[in-house]
């Protein structure tokens, strides 16, 4: 799929939202709108359009549209989420999708890409066998579709991975081809990485000051071409910790630490690493408290990487629902807001949507328009437009919010995608409320006139001839 950075927003929704618009188009722009998020600082939220993609992929059998979508949500699970069972999950459903004998350059390539993604997965679960079996077959993948850059760059992965089996031959045996390869592209950021590798199988033979040297010409080189990362500074830390430069092994792992929690590609998993490091050298120095103070912190770091998956979902929407029946709205909103939150950084995009519905239902009986309108900007749209038990209830409330707050081009537009979905006549009430909105919006005398009819016969309809009556009196003098 092509992504579009360049159409302005408003007009790729109205090609979303017209009804002669093929699916295949609305999973593309799904995903373009997910790029664009990605790109997004500080707050990135991608998964809001790639979900919904990947639904409407799923139920459409969009089968290319649906792999890229997988690669997109595979990247991002690891990436920027750091939840690395789901991306196995989902590179798996990917790859689930290409025939396992590919012919076609595009599934190969794909094919290629997810293999890649679960074996970085696997690595960041430290299940280094699997990670290595992974990172060889994604090598020799893109070899065969001719990416000889991305096959040596996952073969240093492979070296990395053995060092971590304490299979430091097998290793040292895989870089000098490597490193060749890497020097002939004048790529010294992967030169560097590969002298990386060759040091840590120094230190792991005892030749610790020979290990630090190259360590300190790695450091000085990625710095030279702005590529010095957290984990090139842990290394260099570990190599003064070994020849008892403790000094210079405390300074490297705070600036680990430093560089490692830094936005907006804050790395936990690293800050933990150069954490015990760091209370490595503070145990080596007789610095019992200081020591202790580091485990501590790295354990609290460590838990935080853990997020709980939501197991009580159902439980909470509905003691929210039943604070609202109880006339208990700022408590209900309270409770929606937590919802919304612990939803978002669990990664459950389906409970993040239903909270908000919540948060907006509420706000709209304690008729807090401006909570509407700010939790509707804020919402996953594309996601919402696939529950259908929801979609047209939460356009009608947000609708007239607008209307009250005098944002009437909005609330109009709205409306019109309401009338215009097929989904309004499926639930009479909602289609009345949707022409009495129609009737505040309307400025044309005949236009309100036609739809006070609308809405009387629409509540006649739905057996609610009480709001039916009420509609009456209220406009019998006017029209």
């Amino acid at each position: 799929m092509n992504v579009d950075f360049t159409t302005p927003e408003d007009e790729l929704w109205e090609e979303f939202n017209q009804a002669a618009t093929l699916p295949a188009r609305r999973v593309e722009i799904l995903y373009s709108f997910g790029h664009r998020e990605a790109w997004n600082f500080p707050i990135k939220e991608p998964m809001k359009y790639w979900m919904p993609a990947l639904e409407m992929a799923r139920e459409n059998q969009l089968v290319r549209e649906w792999v890229e979508v997988t690669e997109a949500i595979t990247r991002e699970y690891i990436m920027n989420q750091h939840e690395y069972e789901l991306a196995i999950e989902m590179a798996n459903e990917g790859l689930g999708l290409i025939p396992e004998l590919a012919f076609d350059l595009e599934d190969r390539v794909s094919q290629a890409h997810l293999t890649w993604g679960k074996a970085v997965a696997y690595d960041n679960l430290e299940k280094y066998p699997e990670a290595l079996a992974f990172f060889n077959l994604g090598s020799r993948m893109y070899a065969n579709v001719g990416n000889d850059i991305l096959a040596n760059v996952l073969a240093s992965a492979s070296a990395f991975i053995h060092t971590q089996l304490d299979e430091h031959d097998e290793a040292e045996n895989m870089l000098p081809a490597i490193r060749e390869f890497f020097i002939q592209k004048e790529d010294l950021a992967r030169v560097a990485y590969c002298d990386l590798i060759s040091a840590i199988v120094m230190m792991h033979k005892g030749q610790y000051q020979e290990a630090l040297e190259l360590a300190l010409e790695v450091k000085s080189v990625e710095k030279q071409v702005n590529k010095l990362d957290s984990g090139t500074l842990r290394w260099v830390a570990k190599a003064y910790f070994y020849t008892e430069n403790y000094g210079e092994a405390v300074a490297h792992y705070r600036q680990a630490i430093k560089m490692a929690s830094k936005k907006p590609d804050r790395d936990y998993k690293d800050v933990v690493k150069a954490t015990l490091g760091l209370a490595e050298v503070y145990a080596a120095q007789g610095k019992t408290k200081e020591a202790a103070a580091a485990r501590f912190d790295a354990k609290v770091m460590d838990k935080r990487l853990k997020k709980p998956r939501l197991t009580n979902s159902a439980k909470a929407i509905k003691e929210v629902e039943q604070l609202r029946a109880k006339g208990e709205y700022d408590l209900a909103i309270q409770l929606t807001a937590e919802l919304v939150q612990e939803s978002s950084e669990a990664g459950d995009i389906s409970l993040r949507l239903r909270a908000e519905c919540e948060h907006i239902i509420t706000n709209f009986l304690k008729e807090d328009y401006e909570g509407v309108a700010s939790t509707w900007e804020a919402m996953p749209r594309a996601t919402l437009e696939l529950h259908d038990e929801l979609v047209i209830k939460i356009k009608n409330m947000v609708c007239h919010s607008l209307a009250k707050l005098g944002r009437v081009q909005e609330a109009s537009e709205l409306n019109n995608q309401v009338l215009s979905d097929i989904r309004v006549a499926q639930n009479k009430q909602e289609q009345a409320y949707a022409f009495e909105n129609r009737v505040e919006i309307e400025s044309d005398p005949n236009e309100k006139k036609k739809h006070i009819s609308y809405a009387i016969e629409t509540n006649l309809e739905a057996q609610n001839p009480d709001r039916a009556l009420k509609i009456t009196r209220k406009f019998r003098d006017q029209y």
